[in-house]
């Protein structure tokens, strides 16, 4: 895995760089020991493979299948934290690992204050549970990603994640992708997106999907090869586009004119296929929500066995659902955990040596077995909750999203990241208290203290921040702020080089 560098100064041009929200916290975990067993989910660490909580060990046996190569193989040491994986297991040994991107192509647009990028056309959700891997692709420079403001509009990445829809049909409406890994490779000139088609013509060949006009070759050397009779489909049907030609046309939010040739557009199953018998869990977005039932991924699941975790349930909120796959291919549902938002994420030096727990700028966290966990400093594998606590030591420097739990701060994801040459500290999270007479904000526990030269970020600034505007700008206990600058004099402070309140509409994901 390659090491990444957090960008200090640009931990808090905040406005927008990271919309809180990670994936984890909370286990529907069944442990080992799981026959004829299978999962589809996030790797959130390794050691040898763990998905939706579950530790998967791997050998000379194991499968690893490129799902955006027609399932050519590959190999373990090509697995990241953050890729969206299917695994088929016997017990607990894994006999087969696919993984399968969203989309990768160059990127179209950023938009730093909303968090997402737009790839060939398609919207990414960025959050605070996204891993970010490699290099900038485009440019004079070779700077590495950390977050999703090292990332520049050409830029090609390749994107992992859940799709989310706008309605409770994902066939009958367009649809966003939220972010579980963004790579930028060595290795760039592919093109891949999949989703719902919609507005498709038989008489021009073509459909979209959302912002993206995909075009079907039907004669000559380099026709377009389908896995549909005379390469037709239908609005609704879901579907993998491969080219290996860049798009032509320009994207714009109001007039997109991308279009892509494809190579092969092939026809997919949404759902993926487990044994009938077996026992799975499947992370992903809620929805068509009825009642005990609903669908995740494609997989119809019947909760009426654990109905009252149905109960406050919403489309589009992330859930495992653990079960058993039976003859009509629906899940019956035996645990239902649904993903808790991180509220809150740190940076800064490890307080002590951890034990079960650890802390970070006096607050302490705990984890769980999906927290995720990634090692940027020494790239060290595996790196999990199993074992963090004798591979970290007092004064490394970590980034730790979480959320507030009944007995403590639950961790969702900890990195490790470079030690900086003098103390760095950073939160983010939404305001619990402010006091414009003093200069200071509270999140997360922390207290900021502001002064004349901190620089200053908030919607309406126009240029000319103040540090009455910027309170004006806080409503406790709804917005979102964050700082950056050096720890403070006691246990719980920093003082900020820099200050920032997001925008109303930024969004909140998993």
């Amino acid at each position: 895995m390659k090491s990444k560098l957090l960008i200090a100064s640009a931990w808090v041009a905040l406005a927008g760089s990271t919309i809180l929200a990670a994936c984890g916290g909370g286990s529907s975990s069944n442990g080992s020991g799981m026959a004829n067993s299978g999962a589809s989910g996030v790797i959130t660490g390794f050691g040898s493979v763990i998905v939706n909580g579950h530790e998967f060990s791997t050998n000379g046996n194991t499968r690893v299948l490129d799902g955006d190569d027609d399932d050519a193989a590959s190999s373990t040491s090509n697995l990241q934290v953050g890729m969206t994986v299917d695994v088929d297991a016997d017990d607990s040994t894994a006999t087969m690992l696919r993984f399968t991107s969203a989309v990768r192509g160059e990127v179209d647009a950023v938009d730093t204050m909303g968090n997402t990028l737009t790839v060939l056309g398609q919207t990414v959700q960025g959050t605070s549970g996204t891993s970010f891997v490699g290099h900038r692709t485009s440019g004079s420079t070779t700077t590495q990603i950390a977050q999703l403001r090292d990332v520049n509009v050409g830029d090609y990445v390749v994107v992992y994640g859940f799709i989310e829809c706008s309605s409770a049909g994902c066939s009958s409406g367009a649809t966003d992708i939220v972010a579980t890994l963004v790579h930028e490779p060595t290795i760039t000139g592919k093109y891949r997106v999949q989703g719902y088609v919609s507005n498709y013509s038989s008489s021009t060949s073509s459909f979209t999907i959302n912002g993206l006009t995909v075009d079907i070759a039907t004669s000559g050397s380099s026709a377009t090869v389908c896995n549909t009779m005379n390469c037709t489909f239908a609005n609704g049907d879901f579907v993998s586009v491969r080219s290996a030609m860049a798009p032509t046309g320009t994207f714009s939010s109001s007039a997109s004119t991308l279009t892509l040739t494809a190579t092969d557009v092939k026809l997919r199953p949404v759902a993926p296929t487990f044994a009938v018998g077996s026992t799975v869990t499947i992370e992903g977005p809620v929805t068509q929500l009825s009642g005990t039932s609903f669908v995740v991924r494609g997989i119809s699941v019947d909760a009426s066995g654990v109905a009252s975790s149905v109960m406050g349930l919403g489309n589009n909120q992330i859930v495992e659902v653990t079960g058993t796959i039976m003859s009509s291919g629906m899940l019956k549902a035996t645990a239902i955990t649904v993903e808790r938002h991180a509220t809150f994420e740190l940076m800064g030096a490890l307080d002590a040596t951890p034990t079960t727990t650890f802390s970070v700028l006096g607050q302490t966290f705990s984890v769980t077995s999906e927290t995720r966990f990634a090692d940027w400093a020494q790239d060290v594998e595996p790196f999990n909750s199993t074992n963090f606590a004798s591979l970290l030591k007092a004064g490394d420097q970590l980034v730790v999203s979480g959320y507030p739990g009944t007995s403590g701060n639950v961790a969702t994801r900890v990195e490790r990241i470079p030690t900086p040459s003098s103390p760095t500290a950073a939160v983010e999270g939404v305001v619990s208290g402010d006091s414009p007479l003093s200069d200071t904000f509270t999140t997360a526990g922390i207290t900021v203290t502001l002064s004349s030269t901190t620089r200053l970020f908030y919607p309406g600034a126009n240029g000319v921040p103040s540090l009455s505007g910027f309170f004006a700008a806080i409503t406790p206990n709804t917005s979102v702020a964050g700082a950056f600058g050096a720890p403070g004099s006691s246990p719980g402070t920093i003082t900020a080089a820099d200050a920032a309140v997001l925008r109303p509409d930024a969004r909140w994901e998993d």
